[in-house]
């Protein structure tokens, strides 16, 4: 059976930052047959016209001259060439099923009216589920499911679909004129679903077809959410009643029910005034539009539909237009990709933090319907950021099972894996997810790898058994390895056995885990994929000899090699007494005689004359570490270990020289004498001596930079990472089937 086309239409005033967001969700739309966009600006005065105009000729736009959400949805009504109307609103976001469930429901050719479920701000709880409205314009929300058999002709009570997840069947719509303009706001949608039953139609509920409503600030209500403006409410409510209602109940009921409303109304005004949410001003207008409201909606109600309000002839004329297919969407078979990760941004700004991110992004850019489970500090909560689904919950307490028991697994591990398992179950209860990705770190999939529901991939960075070599104190905490060391060290171990397929970010890490933990990876399971960063920067800035900048990025901890980076400054401020050093990174980690670094640095050389020199800039937000790169002369980071080193390729995407050690995978990134220096780790000659000679030699400063751009460009960006993934995932994916057969 062929699939009808649809017109998604988006009816805007002043949301030009949430409506480019939109806009770029229908990417991700996983529908097999046509359908187009068609955008209606309001008279909005903020960017809304030039985000409109950025996606042309993608989108259709069309113009409504006043603040009318009626008289807008005419206009794209008026507009649109698709069998389905689908409409949407412009701090919405759909989820990929969307245009495809609710074409299912228009196959039986009753129906005339579908809508879906709408989840609130948050992204995790539901604002809108069922509803049904009675022929007062009150709404039922406690209903535990759809009422179909509730749309018939003259039913007092009727199915009802909130606006902002709402779609009619075109000839349907301009059967019953479209919308009635007295509505500029409220009860615009469910006069509309009221005359669809009257009309003979059936309005379709579905339990899926999920939306997510964002509920961005407007001329009706302001940023805490809280109505400001009640006039069309008021106003329009009478209008509803004397419209619908006075075909089955007496006027003094009708009025009784006016009444009514208007002192829930009244009421609510006073309650957020006593909050503060409301100012006395607010009150004061409220009175004033009561009285409008009053006058306006009687004389309205009472003198009927006006001729002109609706959909005519003359206006399907005015706004005529060809069918424009949304080329833009992804349609072909892409994967569901889920990626849980403890670290994501904004709140994590580390290594798996920035890999998870630019993995996530680069995997969605090719067309995948990426997830990403993170932890939150304040509430469970969804969001659609660059085209990933971010899930940020609440650590929960989820008892051990048996199996996780008798593997000593630590509480606080298996809470955040065992939450993130929780929440992809509660995905794949709407949407099949192909494979999951979790780092090695901390274990984070070891609730998937016990469950066995999902392939999971493992993501190799520094394990225990590296992070223990720069932490003698814990290693030697007989206690402490009991309780924990060694049931993770294990655990890691089996990790990295069982799971489907390996990322190793080099061939490094893979051989010298193998070494460390006894074991060899199944060749036809490990994959090497270099870890890859967004593009950010396409320009190469001159070299500046007369300036010299020194810039160490990292943790402010014996495994970053901080201590030699302080001990080898003082030789090279002696001997370049006007260059700069900035160190960014918590600074406020203690050593191993219980002071921080940079406490002991300010003690023993705050007297020297360079001193003010060195500057310790702490943690920056993305923003100023981005800055931070591209003003530097010299990158440094004399690491005792990496598994891979994303801070090389932070600097080498900003054209810059870097300096590194021998060790682990950074050799796989800084090639020696080509884009920087290697020094043997724990040299502080060594490193002194290179930053030196980088330091007055701005020709191989510029010549390394331009090397180390042109190789980031060839080997380590997210896109080349995305693409190499590929094969990674479909390996999991084959081998967790074999495995099931």
């Amino acid at each position: 059976m062929s699939q009808p086309s649809f017109s998604i239409v988006i009816n805007t005033l002043n949301r030009g930052p949430v409506l480019q967001k939109t806009l770029d969700s229908f990417r991700w739309l996983k529908y097999s047959g046509d359908f187009e966009v068609v955008v209606v600006n309001g008279p909005s005065k903020d960017n809304s016209e030039e985000v409109i105009a950025s996606w042309l000729p993608h989108i259709r736009a069309g113009r409504c001259d006043v603040a009318n959400l009626s008289v807008s949805r005419n206009v794209g009504i008026s507009m649109a060439r698709g069998d389905i109307i689908a409409f949407i609103d412009d701090d919405a976001i759909p989820e990929p099923e969307w245009l495809e469930q609710l074409a299912c429901a228009y196959h039986d050719p009753m129906v005339g009216a579908v809508g879906g479920l709408v989840y609130n701000h948050t992204g995790y709880d539901f604002q809108y589920k069922y509803c049904l409205v009675d022929r007062f314009g009150n709404a039922d929300l406690s209903l535990p499911g759809p009422t179909p058999h509730l749309s018939f002709p003259k039913s007092e009570r009727f199915p009802h679909l909130l606006g902002c997840n709402s779609s009619f069947r075109r000839s349907a719509l301009l059967e019953i004129g479209g919308f009635d303009e007295e509505y500029e706001y409220f009860l615009d949608e469910t006069d509309v679903c009221l005359r669809i039953v009257d009309a003979g139609f059936i309005i379709a509920q579905l339990p899926h077809a999920y939306v997510h409503h964002k509920y961005a600030p407007s001329n009706i209500r302001g940023d805490n959410k809280v109505v400001r403006y009640r006039y069309p409410i008021i106003k329009n409510k009478i209008y509803f009643m004397l419209k619908h209602a006075k075909e089955f109940y007496s006027m003094e009921r009708i009025m009784q029910e006016q009444q009514s409303f208007i002192q829930s109304q009244r009421n609510d005004v006073n309650w957020c005034h006593g909050q503060g949410l409301l100012s006395a001003t607010d009150v004061d207008t409220f009175d004033a539009d009561l009285q409008a409201a009053l006058e306006v909606g009687l004389k309205r109600g009472i003198d009927g539909v006006a001729p002109d309000s609706m959909i005519t002839n003359e206006k399907l004329e005015r706004y005529a237009g060809e069918f424009v297919s949304f080329s833009l969407s992804n349609n072909r078979k892409c994967k569901t990709i889920l990626l849980v990760t403890r670290d994501f941004p904004p709140n994590h700004s580390g290594g798996i933090a920035t890999f998870s991110k630019d993995l996530a992004e680069s995997l969605a850019e090719t067309g995948n319907i990426v997830h990403v489970i993170t932890q939150s500090h304040d509430i469970n909560r969804v969001d659609f950021e660059n085209g990933v689904w971010v899930h940020r919950l609440l650590l929960r307490e989820i008892e051990l099972p048996q199996d996780a028991r008798e593997r000593n697994i630590p509480p606080h591990i298996w809470n955040w894996s065992a939450t993130a398992l929780e929440e992809a179950k509660r995905i794949s209860t709407h949407r099949h997810i192909d494979v999951v990705e979790a780092p090695i770190w901390d274990c984070e999939g070891v609730a998937f790898l016990l469950n066995g529901e999902m392939p999971l991939v493992t993501s190799l960075h520094t394990t225990l058994h590296f992070w223990l070599q720069t932490h003698p104190e814990y290693a030697s905490d007989l206690s402490w390895m009991d309780r924990f060391g060694r049931p993770m060290l294990l655990l890691e171990k089996e990790i990295m056995q069982g799971a489907n397929a390996v990322r190793s970010n080099s061939r490094s890490i893979a051989t010298e885990i193998e070494a460390s933990y006894d074991f060899r990876f199944d060749p036809a399971k490990l994959f090497v994929v270099p870890h890859g960063l967004s593009c950010k920067s396409d320009q190469i800035k001159v070299c500046d000899r007369n300036s010299v900048e020194i810039l160490f990025v990292g943790r402010l901890e014996l495994r970053k090699g901080i201590d030699i980076f302080l001990k080898a400054i003082p030789q090279v401020l002696e001997a370049l007494p006007n260059a700069n050093v900035k160190i960014v990174g918590d600074n406020t980690l203690p050593g191993p005689d219980g002071t921080t670094y940079m406490e002991r640095f300010n003690s023993e050389y705050s007297n020297k004359e360079w001193y003010s020199n060195v500057s310790f800039e702490g943690r920056l937000d993305q923003a100023a570490l981005l800055s931070a790169y591209r003003s530097c002369s010299i990158f440094v980071a004399p690491s005792r270990f990496e598994s891979f080193g994303l801070i090389y390729l932070e600097a080498m995407r900003e054209s810059k020289p870097v300096i590194g050690c021998n060790v682990g995978g950074i050799p796989e990134v800084v090639a020696h004498g080509v884009n920087g220096l290697l020094v043997e780790p724990g040299n502080i000659q060594q490193l002194a001596h290179a930053i030196l000679n980088l330091a007055n030699n701005c020709t191989l400063r510029q010549r390394m930079g331009e090397a180390g751009k042109r190789i980031f460009n060839e080997k380590f960006t997210s896109q080349r990472m995305a693409e190499n993934s590929l094969s990674l995932h479909n390996s999991a994916i084959a081998d967790f089937s074999a495995s099931r057969q």
